[in-house]
């Protein structure tokens, strides 16, 4: 990008000549004009940073000029120096900052002074021009990275979907294989028929998990109230078949209120994170409990376990996706709490993880917006 010029305005051609000279140091490219008129011609054409203003001049006088210069979307933000001989009475000079001036000085003028200041208004008119390019790279680059991540989502959403059906056939052939063969298969036969399926059905729960996450990208159904105690109570029947497993033992501390948001959506976070209590569990049998706290506009709610806890450098990267704790035995795709989290966010919250106190389990808390007053 060129470097933008000084544009001096002024009908005295020694004026014009005086000015230029002393702000010839700043090293800039100077352009004069003789006239508001003729300097709103230049304005059309030249990249300016600081514009030096006579008050009074034939035709459009520099209060008229500097109106039309503030009209104009492309020339508005140029910084305008006032130089005039009606003196520095008040009246002038709310004039001249109403007319859109960035500074008012009376001739005679210091060179100094006004070498200097235009020197800063340049210079902070340029940081400014580079912050204006800047945020418009960075929106555009946003929006590009909004589109990019529109269609990953979009291809993990159809390959997935497309994925699920020829995998479910292959689980479906193992199953019928190890049924008709039964006692036929021995030793490292059965091990490798059984270590197929099983890597069958993990890659079906990898891909079914892959398509909630892509789902849960895609634009949400209207947010309404929902009945957080209800939805906890739908959570705890669909892992229902863990809790018996586990003898596990769930516990509502409510009433917990009501949020906004798609009831889907609670069902699933709260599914997710009480099927993690029950999964990561510790020696003793898990106990898990659910609690809730209006601040304000949003709702906290907690969920709490006694399980095997997860590392303090371990908080935060859990949430993201394909991640787990190193060396963990329990089975999973690293995919659920990044369901929940993008969930959450969708809903306007947020959701983090603490340690408990003594070192044993976590508190797994998220906000959603408060329904009703």
């Amino acid at each position: 990008m060129r470097e933008p010029a000084l544009l001096l305005v002024d009908d005295t051609p020694q004026n014009l000549v005086a000015v230029e000279a002393v702000l010839a140091p700043l090293g800039h490219r100077i352009v004069l004009a003789r006239s508001g008129e003729e300097a709103l011609r230049h304005l059309l054409t030249d990249d300016i940073g600081v514009i030096v203003l006579d008050v009074q001049m034939p035709g459009i006088d520099g209060f008229e000029t500097a109106r039309h210069i503030r009209d104009r979307d492309r020339t508005r933000d140029i910084p305008i120096v006032f130089l005039t001989a009606m003196g520095g009475a008040t009246e002038h000079r709310l004039r001249g900052y109403d007319a859109g001036a960035v500074d008012y000085l009376a001739k005679p003028v210091d060179a100094d002074i006004l070498r200097a200041k235009v020197g800063v208004f340049l210079r902070l008119h340029l940081a400014a021009t580079e912050l204006r390019e800047q945020s418009a790279l960075l929106e555009l680059r946003t929006a590009e990275l909004e589109r990019s991540n529109a269609d990953l989502e979009q291809f993990s959403y159809v390959a997935s979907h497309d994925l699920q059906e020829p995998l479910r056939a292959i689980a479906g052939y193992l199953e019928l294989l190890a049924d008709q063969l039964g006692d036929r298969l021995e030793g490292e036969e059965r091990t490798w028929l059984d270590r197929a399926a099983e890597s069958a059905h993990r890659m079906y729960a990898m891909i079914a998990d892959l398509l909630t996450y892509a789902r849960a990208g895609v634009d949400a159904e209207e947010p309404v109230a929902v009945d957080l105690d209800e939805s906890v109570q739908r959570a705890v029947e669909a892992v229902d078949a863990s809790v018996r497993e586990s003898g596990a033992t769930v516990r509502c501390n409510g009433p917990l209120g009501a949020v906004r948001a798609v009831p889907l959506d609670v069902d699933r976070v709260l599914q997710n994170l009480l099927a993690n209590a029950l999964k990561y569990r510790g020696d003793a049998p898990p106990v898990v409990s659910v609690a809730a706290r209006r601040d304000g506009k949003h709702v906290t709610v907690s969920i709490c376990d006694n399980g095997r806890g997860v590392p303090a450098e371990d908080l935060e990267r859990v949430f993201g996706r394909f991640e787990r704790v190193d060396g963990e035995p329990y089975p999973g795709t690293g995919l659920g709490l990044a369901v929940c989290r993008r969930l959450v966010m969708r809903a306007g919250g947020h959701i983090w993880m603490d340690r408990n106190d003594p070192d044993e389990g976590v508190t797994v808390h998220f906000t959603l917006p408060a329904a009703g007053r």
